[in-house]
């Protein structure tokens, strides 16, 4: 007989999982759900205690469930299923090492915009039990309309999507700024896909060495290198398909390059650390190109972790010049690139949206020239 515990336990968790449900309805966007088995020794408590404490911790606190005995749930809020399968080997990694055990059953799937509690459920448990009936340790995961198993060929997926929809959007960055536009798979064998692109813009793509795909059946973004471009039959052939976790298509602020070399200045403490040139610009974040002796510096001072105030100056449509100055962090190094997330206050937000929006348009009437050219 369920006891009173039980009952309560499985009310509740249908209810936050309904509740992530209708946010990401009513926010039209997703998540991922995740089962796996694990049985739990309460002889050794604290053990467990000690494991579901790490599995929280390197989840980033995403929800943790009990389902049943020895089952659990993992919510990954705003997670598509090819992150979340990402996710979820780094966790089965992890555990290994820090615990010596591992969870041998895992299954995944992505929500639907048309799923109920149900036919979420119901299909979390069909890759579950698929993964606890398989011989070899795998994830099985999918979506409401296809199966992306673990030992399956990528191509094979990828091939059985585009033979029933054909038609994909292209994303292309133009100096920061997003071009999309609708396409249509004329082929695809043995990993190459051909692309049938009626626009004028076709020319655009022999100057591009890659582009992005967005399907609606495929939750993650696909890159894939340009290989091939015959303006003359309207085709782009595309080659090395790979599902991307994140893509320049996922940033929150558009990102452009100036006409003019602008030059920053990182200060630490108010003392200038470095000088460099802004690459890219954006509300949030700015590229920094410098000399490798300050990139060695900055490593060497162990300075990567630390908070800096960073100042530039942009100019405005008047021709005038707008002194910038931020809260500034490094997200990361590469090579003489450093990118630097910064917290500019409301004014100088408004001052930096400002320039973003006139280099936009200055852009788009030079990419207007370039097409009108290629013509």
């Amino acid at each position: 007989m369920i006891s009173r515990y039980e009952a309560i336990n499985t009310y509740l968790n249908r209810g936050i999982i309904e509740a992530n449900i209708a946010y990401a309805k009513m926010h039209q966007t997703s998540f991922s759900v995740v089962k796996f088995g694990f049985e739990v020794d309460l002889e050794d408590g604290f053990f467990f205690k000690d494991l579901i404490a790490f599995i929280h911790t390197e989840l980033g606190f995403h929800t943790l469930l009990q389902q049943g005995t020895d089952t659990f749930l993992i919510v990954l809020r705003e997670i598509k299923i090819h992150h979340a399968k990402k996710v979820l080997k780094k966790l089965e990694h992890n555990i290994k090492q820090n615990f010596k055990i591992e969870i041998k059953n895992i299954g995944i799937t992505l929500f639907d915009i048309t799923d109920s509690y149900k036919s979420l459920l119901d299909r979390l448990d069909k890759y579950y039990v698929m993964s606890r009936l398989s011989t070899r340790k795998k994830i099985f995961y999918g979506t409401l309309d296809f199966d992306f198993y673990e030992t399956q060929n990528k191509n094979d997926v990828l091939s059985s999507i585009l033979r029933k929809e054909k038609t994909v959007t292209l994303h292309n960055l133009y100096n920061g700024i997003p071009i999309k536009e609708a396409a249509t798979i004329a082929k695809f064998d043995e990993g190459i896909a051909q692309l049938k692109i009626t626009t004028p813009k076709i020319f655009y793509y022999t100057k591009e060495s890659f582009t992005f795909i967005q399907h609606d059946k495929i939750p993650s973004i696909i890159k894939a290198k340009i290989i091939k471009v015959d303006p003359a039959k309207s085709l782009v052939v595309l080659a090395n398909l790979e599902f991307l976790d994140a893509s320049p298509l996922d940033r929150s602020y558009i990102r452009v390059q100036p006409q003019k070399p602008i030059n920053a200045t990182l200060l630490l403490n108010k003392i200038k650390l470095i000088d460099g040139t802004l690459d890219t610009v954006s509300e949030s974040s700015v590229v920094l190109h410098v000399k490798l002796a300050d990139i060695e510096k900055i490593i060497h001072k162990d300075l990567v972790e630390r908070e800096f105030d960073i100042a530039f100056q942009i100019p405005t449509e008047k021709g005038f010049l707008t002194m910038i100055s931020a809260k500034a962090s490094i997200f990361s190094i590469i090579n003489e690139t450093i990118v630097i997330n910064i917290q500019p206050n409301t004014f100088m937000k408004s001052k930096i949206k400002q320039y973003v929006a006139m280099r936009q348009n200055a852009l788009l009437v030079d990419l207007r020239q370039q097409l009108k050219h290629m013509n």
